[in-house]
């Protein structure tokens, strides 16, 4: 890189300077060229002057090299539905997470869709895009990390056989950083399930340096969430939702629980999947 931009230094200096080739720093060297033999024989009176020598302009795509410094991210909220970074971007830094993914069923789209409606005249709630249930913080990988951590996460789950997990009662939480409200559920059965895979995740993550995930996590799977810390007012109406559900679950009693058949790591823009052993 030291070299490019010298490179482009000197290539800016030949183009801006106004000085004859003589003045270039460097051995003297004669610009003239010996006169010719009628030259010579003829009456010259008086030396050719060296006219200065002409410069084509520097391209502007070449000047903006430069002059325009680079540029520098800023986070637009309003680009994302109002959320903020847990921290700032930074070139060459990939915003990582491994979860386990979930597939909503028309059931549980309808469930959605009655809570955001019970909130429509107090709180704007959006459906979470991807549901799932997270197994590592939200973590910061270097572009070169990228390959070993994933070759390390697939090595640590190579052997772990596909799980059931099931769902129970409605809960509401924010994120650490109390930007966030959500409502979701939590996981009543395949804790145990969820745990091993955690204490996996976070040996590959210790290898890195970066942090491992909660000490006693309550595992739960995000439905809804909203801007700011709104957990008290959803709190509010939390035995309606508690109602609602109950009728949801009279009368669909199979559709709360699910099985894990893989993992799936984001790292940025890139998506990595882990297939758990099918016995």
């Amino acid at each position: 890189m030291a070299t490019s931009k010298g490179s482009l230094s000197l290539l800016q200096n030949y183009y801006n300077s106004d000085s004859s080739d003589e003045e270039v720093p460097g051995p003297k060297v004669s610009t003239k060229r010996e006169l010719t033999q009628e030259e010579r024989n003829g009456d010259v009176k008086k030396m050719r002057k060296d006219e200065p020598s002409q410069r084509l302009p520097l391209p502007s795509g070449i000047s903006s090299l430069f002059s325009s410094p680079s540029p520098t991210h800023v986070d637009d909220p309003s680009l994302h539905d109002g959320r903020q970074r847990s921290f700032p971007h930074e070139r060459g830094n990939w915003s990582t997470y491994v979860y386990v993914p979930y597939e909503p069923t028309l059931v549980m789209n309808s469930l959605i869709d009655v809570i955001i409606a019970l909130f429509e005249h107090d709180i704007t709630l959006k459906k979470v895009e991807d549901l799932h249930i997270s197994v590592t913080k939200t973590v910061v990988l270097r572009h070169h990390w990228i390959d070993p951590f994933i070759d390390s996460v697939q090595e640590a789950i190579s052997s772990f056989s596909r799980f059931s997990i099931g769902f129970g009662s409605l809960n509401v939480l924010t994120n650490e950083e109390k930007t966030r409200t959500f409502i979701g559920f939590g996981i009543d059965i395949g804790f145990d399930k969820l745990l091993k895979v955690v204490q996996k995740m976070d040996s590959c993550l210790e290898d890195f340096k970066l942090p491992s995930f909660y000490k006693d996590p309550t595992f739960h799977m995000s439905l809804v969430w909203c801007v700011g810390d709104r957990e008290e007012e959803i709190r509010s109406k939390m035995s309606y939702m508690e109602l609602v559900f109950g009728q949801f679950v009279t009368a669909h009693p199979s559709e709360w629980h699910t099985e894990v058949k893989q993992l799936h790591c984001k790292c940025g823009n890139k998506n990595f999947n882990f297939p758990l052993v099918q016995e």
